[in-house]
């Protein structure tokens, strides 16, 4: 058996990997290299200064009120010190005049914040700010935790499992009971997409071949409008050859072919009353012009609109689709 050995291959994460490739084409050999670059393909961009620190943080009211809600998930993150928003001074007693707004951040993202340890890590920070200073919106209408790592290094390690499905599951109900709104607006970004799609959508899937979890009943009746930023909906093409990465995987990453996301994709319940997409042929992550065996696999299947400016890149479509994105919801 032919072994090669790419000794001390240095990622865009700055890792030292020592890669054995057993008998692999060399369109293998550099697909599972490609996705390694793919996962951190930004990660040392410049630090943006246009990006202010917004109040980042829960109020008191509602991390007490988080923490009690679901003591199994870790909402609060107080071991990073960018990563969660939302919450009012006090407990509300009526259901808000608007929809809150739940926001699910991409792999190893944070939730919001002032910068993490890499310069894109700002999660929907410009979008939060944009809407507070032209939507009218409070730090009581706009949730955000972070529900990974928020470490780049660990990108290849993120795939949707129980733990971040459901953190994501739980949180978006959380925010529910908490407002008592009947319905919210969720926005994700990248992986924060399809991480929302399985929470909202419910069901049963696979982490391995022995290893399944149930999600539950759909909650689509509770989601006024999704907005999807910059997803792989239907994989991505640097996962093809590189299944042996959790992020990839066939079960439950971005593999074209994962049972997961096949198994959203052929499903006829949506993720919200409105389905909004928004992409750029130019994303530096997914690339290939966001086309997967014939599909744009940025655009959430059953849109009812899309969206998509050239140029953008993959956190451009995170950051500066605001003025599109608040349209819409005034339109709800």
């Amino acid at each position: 058996m032919t072994k090669y050995l790419c000794s001390q291959i240095n990622n865009t994460y700055g890792l030292q990997l020592d890669i054995y490739l057993n008998s692999m084409t060399s369109q293998t050999l550099l697909l599972t290299l490609g996705v390694l670059m793919v996962l951190g393909a930004t990660a040392y961009m410049n630090y943006d200064g246009n990006v202010s620190a917004i109040d980042h943080g829960f109020t008191a009211d509602f991390a007490s009120f988080i923490k009690a809600f679901d003591s199994k998930y870790d909402f609060i993150r107080s071991d990073i010190t960018w990563s969660t928003y939302g919450g009012a001074e006090t407990r509300p007693t009526t259901a808000p005049s608007k929809y809150p707004i739940v926001f699910i951040h991409g792999n190893s993202d944070i939730g919001a914040g002032n910068g993490g340890t890499v310069g894109w890590q700002t999660g929907f920070t410009q979008l939060i700010e944009y809407l507070q200073t032209n939507g009218g919106y409070t730090k009581a209408d706009l949730y955000v935790t972070t529900w990974g790592p928020a470490n780049p290094n660990l990108a290849s390690q993120n795939s949707h499992s129980e733990k971040y499905v459901m953190t994501t599951r739980r949180f978006i109900e959380g925010v529910l009971a908490y407002t008592k709104a009947s319905k919210v607006i969720v926005i994700g970004h990248s992986m924060g997409v399809t991480l929302a799609r399985a929470a909202i959508i419910g069901g049963t899937y696979s982490e391995s071949l022995l290893s399944k979890f149930t999600v539950g009943d759909p909650i689509t009746n509770s989601i006024a409008a999704f907005f999807g930023l910059a997803g792989a909906n239907y994989g991505l093409v640097d996962c093809t050859y590189a299944t042996g990465l959790p992020t990839c995987s066939t079960y439950n990453g971005f593999s074209p072919s994962s049972q997961m996301l096949t198994a959203l994709n052929s499903k006829t319940r949506r993720e919200g009353a409105k389905i909004y997409s928004f992409w750029s042929p130019n994303d530096d992550i997914i690339k290939y012009n966001c086309i997967v065996n014939q599909k744009n696999t940025c655009i959430v299947p059953g849109s009812d609109e899309s969206f998509q400016q050239s140029g953008y890149t993959h956190f451009d479509v995170r950051d500066k689709f605001s003025a599109d994105i608040l349209r819409l919801i005034q339109k709800l």
